[in-house]
């Protein structure tokens, strides 16, 4: 019969109970058959508790040799591998069998869990033999609760231990892909190490949560927290799960041992001792993943450092709150609410670090949980950063934005993608790049998903590039955006590999959303890639035929073009130095292949010759940058003729969109005005849409007659269509059909014309006559000798117009054009004729003395010799004939006669405004493309000095670019000639203008002395010297012109020499105040070539005391005259400037070397006559700041002692220096006042109490020189009369002082025309009259007004006696001041003599 495993394993331990002293190999055999044994002996399955002891008993005692005999041989602690491993084995069996109750006695429990120990810490070697013996060992603990014995024993070191050792040699049991391995074994092998891994898992972590949940401590919660935040090599994923799954299963027993080490983190850092003090922001993360509601306590600690004043712990404090609530799919946000609060509130943070690491953790979030409840706040926190004060976190959020809109596309938030765009006009140019980098790849991401179907074409992505395009209108920007735009539009907008098709459509519909501004900005980037390639083709052209002309010449052009060609860079310097090195280098299969780009049309093959070319370069070459920016500006990168082909394929479409039909045809005349052979391929579809589509025919014919040189078509499959338009179409239409036909035409065709000309029957007959006219007069350009057999009777025809009078019951004017039919017959006239001697091709040989002399009729007045018009319209008419004489003076200004010219200068100073406008826009344009001579600059002068602030403005700014490009060109002609001619001086247009002034019919009267009136009529004169005396190299020129003037006659009308000389002093005195220039500079020229149809040589010269003896005779003026004509010219600049400044924002100029010339200057006519000084008015809102030279003053104060405030008494022969100043200061009212106006009691008056009169004057004025001493007048003065100049008109103004106040120390001035002013007297400029009664105020100023505005000077010899330079008023006596003016002596004896009598 067979022994039971329970009676071999007594035998057995008997036996080896018996040995003394057994060996290693009879240990060994015995503890290894023991083992097997024990293995087969399973637990009663009595499930009654007594039967169950009972047995357990006669286990026990069956065990019990075996038992007796490992502690009698000491086997627990042999040190012997072998014989170790086997009793572990042994001894766990018998905790298995036995259990639960412990087999051994508790002395012996230490060396048992020794034992197992050291069994433990060789589980990390998995391929030994063993590991199953050791696996098996762990179950068993684990199954059998063996561990719990451990805290029973008092056994705390060696947990400790257990749980470092389990950490250490816990592996992960993930599962692997076994299906590719073709071996059965091998797949069972790694199968069974898996499983076995994961059970080992199983094993460590229940003991592990038995002894935690039994009894958990500080040391054990530390060796967890160490093991879930372990960094480095030695940190493994397997024993952060197991530190993780630990915390999850004893939240309970962990919690207040987390809490409290938590707690001492924040409160007591410096106090613990533990490693971990450093990462308890790591804990509380990790934590938070495991078991968030045992941070409930800890959170407020939390939120306290998100609060602090230290930045750093509030960045970090912020970058764990938002790794706590980017978990995916996580509630945090709920759990910690107060926390998710104060998150949100540092987006708004004081610190800008602060705000820009929330953003970062902000986009964490939002990315974690998109549509979770807490998403909506965090993105209105972001898009509200896009507009933060500091231009590093409206960066951090642009790039977090255009993160989340790249991470879901289809759902991206409308608002914010508004919101980043705007971004691209911030004011930092360092955020508008990042803003059009960053969107640029969104864009490129929505077009890429677009191609692929994941999504739809989307208006607020396309606002995109719409966004982009408008940074080429920033002028405050002085960065050039409009290249680096181009750029962008052509390699960073859409993928490299993007169809055409799918671009245009993208095209498409941005011309959907686009606005007026946009297309601008397009269009100006496209015109600067056609003018650089056109550039280009010229560049390329010299370097092929440098060896066949002049070296120096060559080079010089070479130079030129270098030049302008890096204008088309973002680095100007940088580009013209690569272009040099790029000529140096001599490489022709360069030059070849940017031809090559050139001359390509078609995208996908320019495409692929770049990339090619690159290729072939290298990314090593040194001119690699520059040369792929120089190909992509080659290139068709952004439109080429396949776009235009598709755009007409979807157009001949009937599967096409209608609604977007016109965004098509927009974009297409878009790119067929910059690119005309674009069209080529595309001839047959643009015929039919010409033919069908009538309501943009004027658009399409436009873009023909561009298109027509380049396209290859048949003139008679076009002709129907055009010459249809030349009779029935519109005037635009007309133009550009005419211009297509000529283009179209070949030699043998040219005979269309000619038919063209039976449109005269039609005029004649009164059919569609201002197509007609059109129609005939583009006729005129392209073929002279068709034109000219019908000329006659197209000339008859215009001439009856202007004889015709106007009809009584014509049409009302046309609000959009201003003109009634009448009017525009004769400007649709006018512009035949002119074009007509315009020819395009060919030379007029007919007489154009005719229309010459009906521009002059026109231009003189309305109704004059034959020349009939309306009332209301006949200004336009006017304004037509004067751009007529601008065109002409193109080709025939030799004929145009000085009267012409100065009638048409004279537009400038209309009494119209918007004609006004409207000439000097036109005239700046035509100078500006250098198609009409310089001379005609000098007409914005006259709106520079007008009354009109907004033509002010633009004359200021047309004529200061007029400069820049004058001076400009002739620096590049004297770079070429190595000589300069005056002619093309900006200088030069000062000799027109005089001549201009000279024959004005409102030059001032022969014995007109006023200063005044002569500032305000040389104001156009003064402001352009003004202008020219900023430029140093203008300023030279001037001196030399203004002495040839002096010394020429009028070869107009002799009469007029004088004004000539009149006006070339006070230009001379203007140049010579300004102490800018040297007369004597070497850069003055040595003669002076004026021009003989406006001068000629002077029969006599004079010396110089020749000329002084006979200045009265010849109507010539003093120079001190001059001095303050040029003074108060510029006071009235300086004040109404100043009065201005609060209430008009001020030019600002493109050059900043021109200044500011006038701000809102003399409000009345430059070149009235005397009668407007009766009309100057004193400035009623305020009064404005005044500095003028000393010398200039008549009876102010002088403030160099200020602090004594003491008038200095000026003697009768003192001379004042020049130099020194007088400041007037404003006091502004504190009472209301009438706003009523107030005049001059006498013109004259103006001019006495002038503010460039100087004290001393050379000449005998027989007038009471005096200075009032005023410092401490207070109330003495209430009740006196007094006149007090006004700055704004440099008047004076009658009134009585009425009342004092002392606090403010400000007089109340009731003046003569009603007005009411609160004025402190101590800071203006004033004086004591008399103390007159009312009556004989009224008196006085009555028969003071009866002389007129002027009043002869008269001259006795009581006048030229020296009076006192002071009287002391007595009782019964007034008080005088001094008075330069011939009227106010008349006017103050006429009231002596009243009062004597």
């Amino acid at each position: 019969m067979e022994k039971t495993p329970t009676e071999i394993v007594s035998e057995m331990g008997s036996r080896l109970l018996q040995s003394s002293r057994p060996n290693k190999g009879s240990l060994v055999k015995s503890l290894r058959e023991a083992a097997t044994t024990l293995s087969q002996i399973e637990q009663p399955l009595v499930t009654e508790t007594v039967s169950k002891k009972k047995a357990l008993k006669l286990l026990e005692a069956e065990l019990r040799p075996l038992k007796k005999s490992i502690i009698k041989h000491d086997l627990l602690k042999n040190r012997d591998n072998d014989v170790s491993l086997l009793v572990t084995v042994c001894v766990s069996e018998i905790f298995r069998i036995l259990a639960p109750e412990p087999p051994f006695e508790d002395k012996y429990l230490r060396d048992i869990f020794n034992l197992f120990l050291a069994e433990f810490s060789e589980l990390s070697d998995t391929v030994s033999p063993y590991f199953s013996r050791r696996a098996k060992i762990l179950e068993t603990v684990s199954r059998c609760k063996c561990s719990l014995l451990m805290l029973d024993v008092d056994c705390h070191d060696l947990i400790h231990e257990m749980f470092n050792t389990f950490f250490s040699v816990v592996r992960d049991h993930y599962q692997q892909n076994l299906a590719h391995q073709k071996n059965a074994k091998v797949q069972q092998r790694k199968a069974n190490t898996q499983q076995a891994q994961q059970s080992l898992f199983n094993d460590i972590l229940t003991i592990m949560t038995d002894i935690l949940k039994e009894e958990a401590s500080s040391s054990l919660v530390g060796v967890i927290l160490e093991n879930l935040v372990k960094e480095g090599k030695d940190a493994t994923p397997a024993a952060n799960n197991l530190a993780s799954s630990l915390i999850k299963n004893c939240t309970d027993t962990l919690e207040p041992l987390i809490c409290s080490f938590l707690t001492s983190c924040f409160m007591e850092k410096d106090s613990i001792q533990s490693n971990l003090k450093d990462s308890y922001h790591e804990i509380i993360f990790m934590i938070s993943l495991n078991a968030p509601q045992i941070l409930l306590a800890i959170i407020p600690n939390l939120t306290q450092e998100l609060l602090t004043d230290q930045v750093d712990v509030r960045i970090k404090a912020l970058n764990l709150a938002g790794r706590i609530f980017a978990q995916p799919n996580h509630c945090s946000g709920e759990i910690y609410r107060d926390l998710f609060v104060e998150f949100l509130r540092r987006f708004s943070d004081k610190s800008a670090e602060v705000r820009m690491a929330a953003l970062k953790c902000g986009k964490q979030c939002y990315l974690a949980n998109p549509s979770g409840n807490k998403a909506s706040g965090v993105l209105t926190a972001i898009q509200e950063r896009l507009l933060d004060f500091d231009d590093r976190v409206r960066t951090q959020a642009l790039v977090v934005a255009c993160d989340i809109m790249k991470s879901n596309m289809k759902y991206a938030p409308l608002n914010l993608i508004s919101e980043a765009t705007e971004r691209l006009r911030d004011k930092k140019i360092s955020v508008r790049k990042k803003a059009m980098q960053q969107l640029s790849k969104v864009y490129q991401d929505y077009c890429d998903k677009c191609s692929k179907g994941y999504l739809t074409i989307n208006d607020h992505f396309e606002q995109i590039p719409c966004k982009i395009l408008l940074l080429c209108c920033d002028k405050d920007c002085k960065e050039s955006w409009s290249h680096n735009v181009e750029l962008v539009l052509s390699d960073d907008l859409y993928p490299r590999l993007l169809p055409v098709e799918e671009r245009m459509r993208h095209w498409v519909q941005c011309f959907v959303v686009m606005n007026h501004i946009h297309l601008k900005s397009l269009n100006s980037i496209l015109s600067q890639k056609r003018r650089f390639q056109s550039e280009l083709r010229h560049c390329l052209t010299i370097l092929r035929e440098a060896k066949d002309h002049n070296v120096e010449e060559v080079k010089r052009k070479q130079k030129s073009c270098f030049v302008k060609l890096s204008s088309g860079f973002p680095d100007t310097s940088k580009a013209e130095d690569f272009f040099h090195r790029l000529d140096q280098m001599n490489d022709s299969s360069i030059f070849d292949a940017l031809t090559l780009l050139l001359d390509e049309l078609t995208f996908t093959k320019a495409q692929t010759i770049r990339e090619k070319f690159l290729e072939r370069i290298g990314a090593n070459h040194q001119l690699f940058d520059f040369l792929r920016i120089l190909s992509t500006k080659c290139a068709p990168t952004i439109f080429s003729s396949e776009h235009v082909r598709y755009l007409m394929d979807q157009l001949s479409s009937s599967t096409s969109d209608t609604q977007l039909k016109a965004p098509f045809i927009k974009l297409l005349l878009v790119i067929l005005n910059m690119f005309p052979s674009y069209l080529r391929g595309s001839e047959k579809q643009f015929l039919e849409l010409l033919e069908d589509d009538d309501s943009v025919a004027d658009e399409l014919t436009e873009a023909l007659s561009k298109a027509a040189p380049y396209i290859s078509a048949n003139f008679s499959d076009y002709s129907p269509v055009l010459e249809k338009m030349c009779l029935e179409g519109t005037r635009s239409r007309a133009k550009h059909a005419v211009s297509a036909i000529a283009s179209l035409a070949t030699s043998s065709e040219k005979s269309v014309f000619s038919k063209l000309c039976k449109l005269r029957d039609s005029l004649l007959c009164g059919r569609k006559i201002p197509t007609t006219l059109q129609s005939l007069a583009c006729v005129g350009q392209y073929s002279v000798l068709a034109f000219d057999n019908i000329y006659e009777d197209i000339s008859r025809y215009v001439y009856q117009i202007f004889q015709a009078e106007p009809s009584d019951n014509q049409p009302p004017c046309d609000q959009s054009s201003g003109c009634c039919n009448s009017c525009k017959l004769k400007i649709y006239g006018l512009k035949t004729l002119v074009k007509s001697f315009l020819p395009r091709h060919g030379q007029v040989v007919r007489k154009i003395d005719d229309l010459l002399n009906i521009l002059k009729k026109t231009l003189r007045s309305q109704g004059l010799e034959g020349i009939k018009s309306c009332d209301d319209t006949g200004a336009n008419v006017r304004l037509a004939a004067a751009k007529a004489v601008l065109l002409l003076s193109r080709k025939w200004d030799l004929h145009i006669s000085p009267e012409l010219f100065r009638l048409t200068i004279s537009m400038g100073k209309d009494s119209n405004a918007f004609i006004t406008k409207t000439f000097l826009t036109k005239l700046q344009k035509l100078l500006m493309e250098n198609m009409i001579p310089r001379r005609y600059a000098c007409a914005f002068s006259f709106s520079v000095s007008g009354p009109c602030r907004d033509l002010q403005n633009d004359s200021l700014r047309y004529i200061n670019g007029f400069i820049r490009n004058a001076t400009r060109e002739a620096r590049a002609g004297r770079d070429v000639d190595q000589r300069e001619s005056l002619t093309d001086c900006p200088a030069y247009m000062i000799v027109f203008l005089i001549h201009v002034l000279a024959h004005d019919p409102d030059f001032p009267s022969e014995d007109c002395m006023d200063e005044h009136v002569y500032a305000r009529f040389c104001g156009p004169l003064l402001s352009v010297l003004q202008v020219l005396l900023s430029n140093k190299e203008i300023a030279p020129f001037l001196c030399c012109i203004l002495r040839a003037i002096k010394r020429a006659e009028d070869a107009v009308d002799a009469c007029k020499t004088p004004r000539l000389h009149i006006l070339a002093d006070i230009g001379s005195s203007a140049v010579n105040t300004s102490k800018c220039i040297d007369a004597t500079s070497p850069q003055a020229p040595r003669s002076i070539l004026l021009p003989s149809s406006l001068y000629k040589l002077g029969q006599t010269s004079m010396s110089d005391s020749q000329n002084k003896a006979k200045s009265h005779t010849q109507n010539t003026l003093e120079q001190r005259f001059m001095e303050r004509v040029v003074h108060i010219f510029r006071s009235q600049i300086s004040l109404h400037d100043q009065k201005c400044q609060e209430d008009t924002p001020a030019v600002v100029l493109e050059d900043g070397d021109l200044p500011l010339l006038l701000g809102n200057q003399i409000e009345t006519s430059m070149t009235g006559s005397t009668e407007a000084s009766k009309n100057n008015t004193r400035c009623s809102k305020k009064r404005t700041h005044l500095g003028l030279p000393e010398k200039s003053t008549t009876t102010t104060r002088e403030m160099k002692n200020v602090t004594s405030k003491k008038c200095k008494t000026v003697e009768g022969g003192e001379h004042i220096s020049r130099d020194s100043t007088v400041s007037l200061r404003t006091v502004e009212s504190e009472i209301p006042k009438k706003k009523l106006e107030r005049h001059s009691t006498c013109s004259k008056e103006s001019a006495g109490a002038s503010v460039s009169n100087n004290v001393t004057s050379s000449k005998p004025s027989g007038v009471v020189s005096t200075l009032k001493d005023t410092s401490n007048h207070g109330e003495a003065i209430i009740g006196q009369r007094i006149k007090l100049l006004s700055p704004a008109d440099g008047c004076f103004h009658h009134g009585t002082v009425e009342r004092f106040n002392s606090k403010s120390n400000s007089h109340k001035i009731a003046f003569d025309n009603g007005d009411v002013e609160l004025v402190c007297l101590d800071s203006e400029s004033w004086e004591t009259l008399s103390h007159e009664s009312m009556g004989q105020q009224e008196i006085l100023r009555k028969e003071t007004e009866s002389f007129g505005s002027r009043v002869p000077e008269v001259k006795t010899k009581q006048q030229k006696k020296k009076m006192p330079t002071k009287l002391n008023p007595t009782a019964g006596e007034e008080s005088v001041s001094e008075v330069t003016n011939t009227s106010d002596n008349i006017g103050l004896r006429r009231s002596r003599r009243r009062r004597m009598s």
